[in-house]
């Protein structure tokens, strides 16, 4: 059977090639251990037309454990596995590929990047501007991976306000493609107004009208379903938002819920994706009808077990399970997903990533011990240095909400995890962030037993310290080195 070439040799030597054959890359980042990577494979990496399009890029595979692979990953704004990005040969993308997506969709995303190689930011940037785009300009935002890279706070109501000024530039024929650009622009609008959605002020003008926009497509049955997989984009923010936009919510509600029905059946998507289908309905559900219809909640566990009955292809079967664990969540099941998660332990080829899925589901059953137990399984058999940060700092992190006063187990832990960022080029991209979110969460801990927990805190930023001075001083993950813990005394 056919499969993508993939560059032999590593990220530098893939963009001299590019230079020298005059093609795009088409980077591919992952892991090995990650089950939408493995969706991924089995669904649209194994297509023809998709393999057959890939022979016109030069292909490269980036797992994220690789070495300086996190580097890369900061500097093409990778951090979710998987992250699919086209970059012309002087390294500006040119288009970031989405996942979820009508499988036949795939191939036509790449054509659309070899047929203009100039960056996606110029023609937001043209469009941000008053600029009429092209049918191929629009078609290209509209299918851009929006929402697979972290936008800063500060940066999100300008991207709100460029994707809808490219839905109103696009030309009056391109209706998909406007409608798609309205859904990503809404979705951003409601995401930077979050915070003021949750503490229960109501939307701005502009994020109303923006509501209004996507009910109004919603009243068009087969256009809508065309953009099911951009709907499901939709989360509680914009739901949150909805509830207060003058809009009729159970039309509103209804017509969602039958496009994502649609979707939850077209063989078109890959059935990971069919399950995701279902876990937006019941989040529409719950964030505009107050609760899940006890027929809803029968109707999405039925399709759930219908999914995991028999044998599946091992790469399918692990989406089908991190696809489910949403649904399960939803309807308050989390003892069933324990229970199944728990039973692919013994088939699955990375058990570690299930072991962290237990430890979640035992911390919201109020089981701890089962947690802590879970959560160290998960870290001690991780593999691969960017891996076994993110597990041990999940580790970490669970000791310090259910297990906060055995200062000596979190001081001894603390110093592990934190070894785990020895080496070259690792404090990057996943890792920095997590770095980071580790900061805030010790902090916080030390706050709530000063006395006790301070000197663990010491002992941290003292080995972090080790770490930090074998980073150059002019190098990025030196200032984040340095950053952690600043000020315990």
């Amino acid at each position: 059977m056919p499969d993508i070439d993939w560059f032999d040799g590593d990220v530098e030597a893939a963009f001299a090639a590019a230079r020298a054959q005059h093609k795009p890359v088409f980077l591919y980042w992952g892991a090995s251990w990650c089950p939408p990577c493995h969706q991924l494979k089995s669904t649209v990496f194994s297509r023809p037309d998709f393999i057959a399009k890939t022979r016109l890029f030069i292909p490269v595979y980036l797992d994220g454990d690789d070495a300086g692979a996190q580097k890369w990953g900061e500097q093409f704004r990778a951090t979710g596995y998987p992250t699919l990005v086209v970059l012309n040969e002087k390294r500006e993308e040119v288009m970031r590929i989405a996942g979820g997506m009508d499988l036949g969709q795939y191939a036509n995303v790449l054509d659309l990047a070899l047929n203009d190689l100039q960056p996606t930011a110029n023609i937001l940037a043209a469009a941000a501007r008053g600029d009429a785009l092209s049918v191929d300009q629009c078609r290209r935002l509209a299918f851009s991976g929006w929402g697979l890279e972290e936008v800063a706070d500060q940066q999100i109501v300008s991207l709100a306000k460029s994707l809808s000024a490219a839905a109103v530039h696009c030309p009056a024929a391109s209706t998909r493609d406007r409608a798609r650009l309205q859904i990503f622009a809404a979705s951003y609008a409601a995401d930077a107004e979050k915070a003021a959605l949750k503490a229960g002020k109501p939307p701005s003008a502009a994020l109303r009208q923006q509501v209004r926009q996507i009910y109004q497509q919603l009243g068009n049955p087969d256009p809508a379903a065309a953009n099911a997989d951009a709907l499901g984009y939709l989360d509680e923010s914009f739901w949150q938002a909805a509830r207060k936009s003058g809009v009729p919510v159970a039309d509103f509600y209804a017509s969602f819920a039958a496009v994502m029905d649609r979707a939850a059946i077209n063989s078109s998507f890959a059935e990971a994706d069919q399950l995701a289908a279902t876990a937006s309905k019941l989040q529409a559900a719950k964030e505009l009808t107050g609760a899940i219809d006890p027929a809803l909640a029968r109707q999405a566990r039925a399709r759930v077990d219908a999914a995991l009955a028999g044998k599946q292809i091992p790469y399918l079967r692990t989406g089908l399970i991190n696809a489910s664990l949403g649904i399960f969540e939803l309807l308050g099941q989390n003892e069933d997903a324990y229970r199944i998660v728990q039973g692919e332990l013994a088939s699955a080829q990375y058990p570690y990533y299930f072991k962290a899925d237990l430890a979640a589901l035992a911390e919201s059953l109020g089981r701890k011990e089962e947690a802590v137990s879970w959560s160290r399984q998960a870290y001690d058999e991780s593999q691969g240095a960017a891996t076994r940060f993110q597990w041990g700092r999940l580790y970490l992190t669970t000791l310090l909400r259910l297990q906060p006063d055995d200062t000596r187990r979190i001081q001894q832990v603390g110093q592990q995890v934190l070894g785990e960022l020895d080496g070259t080029d690792r404090i990057y991209r996943r890792a920095r962030v997590r770095l980071i979110s580790l900061d805030g969460e010790l902090r916080t801990w030390q706050k709530q037993a000063a006395q006790q927990r301070t000197p663990v805190l010491r002992a941290l930023r003292q080995r972090m310290q080790q770490t930090c001075v074998g980073i150059r001083e002019i190098e990025p993950a030196r200032a984040t080195c340095d950053a952690f813990l600043a000020g315990i005394t």
